[in-house]
């Protein structure tokens, strides 16, 4: 994902907002792109909704979150306006797990606009359980050890530190298959040591220090004890006075909750910030330790949140979160990887930290694995385009158009390119302008990537044909293999393996 893209944009005809306009109506179009299909929510300052993103053939569903500039003095509106732009595009910069990916950033007229991955769940607030019964203590702490894993993550984060400032149930959601997100990025706001500003947050979640707008880690360690007292005892901090959970111990409450895991939560409810939690990744370890000692989560399950903690034979060295699926596989060269992905992007990124160096963005989505040549970069798309782009900065060197959708991924050889279209065509391409050679029609949809060894191509194809040419395009032979054969050859030993679906691997003598 770019970090520094320009996002300030003209009103589109589609759409012209304005401070008076309620909300958005369902079929609005934002930016041409956006299709606006439900309200997931709504306040004074703006409406939180679902679109559809009418770049991809697939129905994509996305969140938009708008924001009404209130102000009424120009020179305001733009300070806001910036204001926006440089936290959307340091949230840009976020890659975790529990947190949704900001895909795109605008601003029309009165009202700025954060599209970011739709997360479908029920948050804490309203999640059925958390009104009828409590939730179980074991559950509750294996939420706890990853959220203040987020906060810890966001607290450190480069190039700045991000406080969330107002970490509440209704702004945690938990999906079907029990993931958890932090969602409403809204009123984040980078951390400057000393800075004083507007207060921020929900009253009964929010300590002493952020009503006089301090914003610093403690005020994100506070939120979440106080989150964590109201899930585990079912009492909303708003219907009491500010300041008062020691006049409601937890256990008070709930006796089934263990001694360990309140005082964790005491710890972090402390009227002085210095009294609390030095960091976030402390009280991670308070957690951590209350979950040994009761023993209330196993072995995996503190594997699974605290990799640091114990050893974790799996855990990645990073992760990059692209906008769409990954189908594709990478290419590793020269300490770096490069990765095609259904949002139409070819990314390139450090292979030893994940971090991004650039993009090219195809019409279409990429599940071609790459090849390299002579400092160019090869691959086809489902927009049926060929591309090869330069290494240096991934500028288009040359694009070379087939009538069908592009599944296979490019083979060079001899200064060409070999690759297979869903036109039921193999193309030879050359590498250098892009010009076609020869192609060769197979009379079935080639998603399989074509083998050159010595002068032979081989490659199969959605038809059930495992297919050996010679470089001029004529067949040297062929084999029925029933069903569609869409894996690449390989070669070894003089023989050609190729699978195919059907329950065995056919060979052949090369």
């Amino acid at each position: 994902m770019e970090n520094n893209p320009s996002k300030t944009r003209k009103i589109t005809k589609s759409f012209e907002p304005n401070r008076s306009q309620e909300y958005l109506q369902v079929g609005t179009k934002l930016e041409g792109r956006y299709l606006i299909e439900d309200v997931l929510g709504r306040g004074g300052m703006g409406a939180v909704y679902t679109a559809r993103d009418l770049r991809f053939t697939v129905k994509k569903i996305v969140a938009v979150k708008e924001m009404i500039n209130q102000a009424t003095d120009e020179e305001k509106s733009t300070k806001i306006i910036k204001n926006f732009e440089r936290e959307a595009n340091i949230l840009a910069t976020v890659n975790h797990v529990s947190i949704p990916t900001i895909y795109d950033y605008f601003t029309l007229g009165a009202r700025s606009y954060l599209v970011m991955e739709y997360v479908k769940g029920k948050n804490l607030e309203t999640h059925p359980k958390s009104q009828n019964s409590f939730f179980p203590e074991q559950q509750v702490l294996n939420w706890a050890i990853r959220l203040s894993d987020l906060l810890h993550y966001l607290h450190t984060h480069e190039p700045e530190p991000i406080i969330f400032r107002d970490i509440k149930p209704a702004n945690i959601i938990v999906t079907k298959k029990g993931q958890i997100y932090l969602v409403d990025f809204g009123i984040a706001k980078t951390f400057e040591a000393g800075e004083k500003g507007t207060m921020i947050g929900t009253e009964g979640y929010s300590p002493p220090e952020q009503y006089r707008g301090k914003a610093t880690p403690q005020v994100d360690i506070y939120a979440l004890g106080a989150t964590l007292h109201h899930v585990l005892t079912n009492r909303d901090p708003r219907a009491f006075p500010p300041f008062t959970f020691n006049e409601r111990p937890v256990r008070q409450i709930n006796p089934n909750v263990s001694l360990e895991f309140e005082a964790v939560i005491n710890t972090a409810l402390q009227y002085s910030a210095e009294d609390r939690f030095v960091s976030a990744k402390d009280m991670k370890e308070g957690l951590v330790n209350a979950a040994k000692k009761t023993g209330l989560l196993s072995n995996n399950d503190l594997m699974e949140n605290t990799g640091e903690y114990l050893e974790k034979a799996y855990e990645p060295l990073w992760v990059f979160k692209c906008e769409d699926e990954v189908r594709g596989s990478p290419l590793y060269y020269k300490e770096a990887i490069y990765i095609g992905a259904y949002d139409h992007n070819m990314y390139a990124l450090d292979a030893a930290t994940g971090d991004f160096k650039w993009k090219y963005a195809a019409d279409g989505g990429i599940a071609s694995k790459p090849a390299i040549h002579e400092n160019k970069l090869f691959f086809g798309s489902v927009d049926q385009r060929v591309y090869a782009i330069s290494m240096r900065g991934g500028h288009n060197v040359w694009t070379r158009s087939t009538n069908g959708p592009i599944y296979s991924s490019p083979y060079i050889a001899e200064n060409h390119v070999f690759i297979g279209s869903d036109d039921e065509h193999l193309h030879v391409l050359n590498t250098a302008t892009g010009r076609e050679a020869w192609k060769v029609q197979i009379g079935s949809k080639i998603r399989s990537s074509p083998l050159v060894v010595a002068d032979k191509v081989y490659f199969g194809t959605e038809g059930g044909e495992i297919h050996c040419l010679d470089f001029s395009g004529k067949t040297q032979w062929y084999v029925a293999a029933k069903r569609a054969v869409t894996a690449s050859p390989h070669f070894a030993n003089g023989a050609i393996y190729i699978p195919s679906f059907m329950p065995s691997i056919p060979t052949r003598d090369g």
